[in-house]
């Protein structure tokens, strides 16, 4: 599978005037988009898109031919951490296909992002990575502000990540979308002593394993029919 095909960079950019002519000075990578339907649709994170300023520019990049062009027609969710767009330099992109399916504990998922890795002569720098794992938990609420619903993974949503489509290694479908992380603890040692005057001294350990947390594929859903519908 070629990803390119299916999603695409997204960057902010510093606008620049010489006299009638705007021109965009690339500042930092901010995260990911997919398509999502016609016209070049995208979604993406809400988050990302409020890290523009106000003489910014969110691009995106084609990463099949490096083009970059100015996303357009953004649209955020009032509530949740979410948003569409519209990018027009891509030519044959492709759609994962998203049905209102809920994908249960155990099924393997994978996502492919990137990592930003500084700026060197003036150019942005990127890694592209690979995650794979599972879905750990479904929740039908979310003690996430801007969640509807939760979906734990069994791997974080490394730095840059936010904005990933989560494809179901099954059947190659939308699963969800990286948007934040969770952490949790798992007690792997315990110890209680009781002292010759009856107290008690107890003692734990725990180890924090951070899960990503993605948007479900039915919450995409309710997501796109609510910003459209707005």
């Amino acid at each position: 599978m070629n990803y390119g095909e299916y999603q695409i960079t997204l960057l902010i950019a510093k606008r620049r005037y010489e006299g009638s002519t705007i021109h965009f000075d690339i500042d930092r990578y901010a995260g990911v988009a997919f398509f999502i339907g016609n016209e070049g649709k995208i979604a993406t994170c809400r988050h990302i898109i409020e890290m523009v300023q106000e003489d910014e520019v969110l691009l995106g990049k084609n990463l099949i031919s490096g083009e970059i062009d100015v996303i357009y027609n953004i649209k955020s969710h009032p509530k949740y951490d979410f948003a569409i767009g519209n990018f027009i330099k891509h030519q044959s992109y492709k759609c994962f296909e998203l049905n209102d399916t809920e994908y249960l504990p155990g099924h393997d998922v994978r996502a492919f992002g990137f990592n930003n890795i500084g700026q060197k002569n003036k150019v942005v720098n990127i890694n592209a990575r690979m995650l794979k794992g599972y879905v750990v938990s479904n929740s039908d609420s979310s003690n996430h502000p801007l969640a509807h619903t939760t979906t734990e993974l069994s791997f974080p949503s490394l730095k840059g990540f936010s904005g990933s489509p989560l494809v179901s290694e099954q059947t190659g479908k939308l699963a969800g979308m990286l948007f934040s992380n969770h952490e949790s603890s798992i007690e792997v040692h315990s110890f209680t002593d009781v002292e010759d005057n009856g107290d008690k001294f107890a003692e734990s350990i725990y180890r924090i394993v951070e899960l990503g947390l993605a948007h479900s594929a039915k919450d995409l859903i309710k997501f796109i029919r609510e910003i459209e519908e707005c």
